[in-house]
């Protein structure tokens, strides 16, 4: 078998994206790649047209196997890490307006993700929920 990961969009409104992803390596942690591009998202206006530039995190709900962590970085030419996610809990940034993309040079407005923590001859699995506001600067 070869690690497989799902990113399955549950919602893509003009307002809210709700994204769950689902893993289980057997074979090598995930190098840092693209786990939501909001370019490639639906528009934040009636026609559609209009793109977010950026996203803000409102909440994360996550299922993390032991010794292993799924981290996550605002793009940008130096990628900022926004959370490392281990074990199982949820964290919520709601009460202050959320976590904004604060990237500085570069920014892109992805949000990357990688893996750490596999060892050989592991299979482990992880889930998360990321629960994001498009927003347009």
């Amino acid at each position: 078998m070869a690690n497989e990961v799902t990113i399955q969009t549950i919602l893509d409104g003009p307002r809210n994206v709700v994204i769950k992803v689902s893993g289980v390596l057997d074979t090598s942690d995930l190098a840092q790649t693209v786990l939501i591009d909001p370019a490639v998202l639906s528009g934040i206006d009636h026609s559609g047209l209009v793109k977010a530039k950026k996203l803000r995190l409102e909440r994360v709900i996550f299922n993390v196997e032991p010794t292993l962590a799924v981290n996550m970085w605002w793009d940008a030419t130096t990628p900022v890490r926004i959370e490392d996610l281990t074990a199982q809990g949820h964290k919520e940034f709601r009460s202050f307006g959320g976590l904004t993309n604060n990237a500085g040079a570069g920014v892109t407005g992805k949000i990357l993700y990688a893996t750490q923590g596999w060892v050989a001859g592991a299979i482990l699995s992880f889930t998360f929920t990321l629960e994001l506001i498009k927003q347009q600067n």
